[in-house]
């Protein structure tokens, strides 16, 4: 069956994107089924705002035209809660209804998603968006009951992100008793708490503990954290850039720590994969990873918003490897028991054979 599935570019030299890496995981992975990748998203260098305008125009135009050759095809529509997709969307995903074409929506988290407050406007166009009698796929069963009691949907499955698995099954981790390597892998940016982290890095230096601290991404926009991470650190600095085949895989064998003190998340696929290879999660507990990672037990939390918590956990891993080793240990084997990249794909296929069989 072809299925028409859209993203932002999959080159991870163009984009950092945890739909792209989704979806590039679907796509890589589910060969039962012919898909047919719309490029829609913009990329990591190109300008936001009313400049966006004329691509969009192109896309809508593009868009319609894949529909139209493309009518028997099941489209597979990536929708983040964010304030530039959900007035961007909408507009697709009615193409493709007024079509008749059958749909899957895929939801990937996004600030609105957990949002204490959410204003009018937005909320009515989700609310409208989640009235459609399609399947919309959330990333936990928490993100499922958000979205009914928020937006009003009817049909929600939970089908987590997946990885895969094969570079990190064969990858044993040793207890590390020399200087730390934390790290931070993914976009960027000041909504993933990177000026708390920067602000823990520098105490952690004051302190005299010693550590490195290595980036793998891209920043949403250039020069604002690299450069004072690179001054506040110095040789203990380290920027790998865009990362991805093996120097993606190199990169996750050698950090122990995952610094993440992002404020809203789904379940970000950067995760997912730094666990697999048994990096302790130094996380806030956002979006959907509370489901998989456990306080003390995989991984460590911090709060929002706070350095403090942040060198306090670093800290205390510093001191006691042993608990470096276990944590780490406990979140591959997390990640092995509830992430089979067959049992998504199998999970993802049924859902489609539904929506299938409900048109027909």
């Amino acid at each position: 069956m072809k299925v028409i599935i859209t993203a932002p570019s999959l080159d991870p030299r163009e984009n950092v994107s945890g739909v792209s890496s989704v979806v590039k995981f679907i796509i890589d992975n589910n060969k039962e089924h012919h898909y047919i990748h719309f490029e829609l998203g913009r990329k990591d260098k190109e300008r936001g705002g009313i400049r966006r305008v004329p691509s969009l125009l192109k896309a809508l135009r593009s868009w319609g035209k894949l529909l139209d050759s493309n009518p028997e095809a099941l489209v597979h529509y990536s929708f983040p809660l964010s304030a530039a997709s959900v007035f961007r969307d909408p507009l697709f995903m009615w193409m493709a209804r007024r079509r008749r074409m059958k749909m899957v929506v895929h939801v990937h988290g996004g600030f609105f998603l957990t949002a204490p407050k959410i204003p009018w406007l937005h909320s009515w166009i989700m609310k409208r968006v989640f009235s459609m009698p399609v399947p919309f796929i959330a990333l936990s069963e928490m993100e499922v009951e958000l979205i009914k009691e928020k937006f009003g949907a009817k049909d929600v499955t939970a089908i987590s992100n997946c990885v895969d698995l094969s570079e990190a099954n064969g990858f044993q981790r040793t207890q590390n008793e020399g200087v730390l390597t934390m790290g931070y892998l993914g976009r960027i940016a000041e909504s993933k708490g990177m000026g708390y982290l920067l602000e823990a890095c520098r105490q952690l230096k004051s302190e005299g503990i010693p550590f490195v601290m290595d980036f793998a991404g891209m920043e949403e926009r250039a020069g604002e954290y690299l450069p004072a991470f690179e001054h506040a650190l110095g040789e203990s600095f380290h920027y790998s850039g865009v990362v991805s085949g093996q120097a993606k895989v190199d990169f996750l064998k050698r950090i122990d720590i995952l610094a993440f003190p992002t404020y809203f998340e789904g379940l970000p696929i950067s995760l997912l994969e730094c666990m697999s290879f048994g990096v302790v999660p130094v996380t806030t507990p956002v979006g959907s990873i509370p489901q998989h990672v456990q306080d003390g037990e995989n991984g460590l939390f911090i709060e929002v918003r706070n350095s403090d918590t942040i060198v306090s956990q670093v800290k205390r891993l510093n001191a006691d490897r042993a608990l470096l080793y276990r944590l780490g240990q406990k979140a591959k084997e997390t990640i092995f028991q509830r992430f089979s990249p067959d049992r998504y794909v199998c999970k993802l296929n049924e859902l489609y054979a539904k929506v299938i069989e409900k048109r027909t």
